[in-house]
């Protein structure tokens, strides 16, 4: 009896794992910040962030779902800045602009100058920030499972970047995302 009753649960065990693993291949959402957050789990309030370029890897833990644009980028872009008068953050690689507006003008993106959506970006105690999940989600090396055609053009347009793939796990026992995203090496 006792045999029967751990195959079961094992059965039982494997559906539900193979169920998890199926939805999270197609996301639900109608926009790409819900999708993103569906992909890993909504539930995660919690960000932890690794971040590896070459030999050097950082970890960054944070009480919010949220990433500051200092530590994603830091030293692995041409520069970062920001302008108090306009309200507006910018992170400039490979002759390129991403442009996170906080100000009241509404901004157009062009060939070297993309504009986020304000609604995967906040401003918080001073830091520019960008939600974890979008990270995660726009560079996920198992993309090709989403068929998300909106996803994929952000991809492409955020190439500039530098960022090779990125890669989420939700914790298992905490309300973390771990969030873990390889830059390409810097050529000397």
């Amino acid at each position: 009896m006792n045999k029967k009753l751990i195959a079961l649960c094992a059965m039982a065990l494997s559906l539900l794992m193979f169920g998890a693993i199926a939805s999270a291949a197609t996301p639900t959402g109608k926009t790409l910040l819900e999708r993103a957050k569906n992909a890993y789990s909504p539930a995660r309030t919690y960000t932890v962030l690794h971040i590896n370029q070459g030999k050097t890897e950082k970890e960054f833990k944070y009480k919010a779902a949220y990433v500051p644009i200092k530590d994603l980028f830091d030293t692995r872009v041409s520069g970062i800045k920001w302008d108090n008068k306009t309200k507006i953050a910018e992170v400039t690689s490979a002759g390129k602009t991403l442009v996170f507006n906080f100000s009241n003008q509404k901004l157009e993106s062009s060939d070297t100058k993309i504009v986020l959506p304000k609604e995967w970006i906040r401003m918080s105690q001073g830091r520019t920030e960008i939600n974890s999940s979008v990270v995660a989600y726009l560079f996920d090396k198992y993309s090709a499972s989403y068929k998300d055609k909106e996803r994929d053009e952000w991809e492409e347009k955020l190439s500039f970047l530098g960022i090779k793939e990125s890669e989420a796990v939700p914790g298992v026992k905490d309300s973390y995302l771990y969030v873990y995203v390889t830059f390409e090496e810097k050529s000397s």
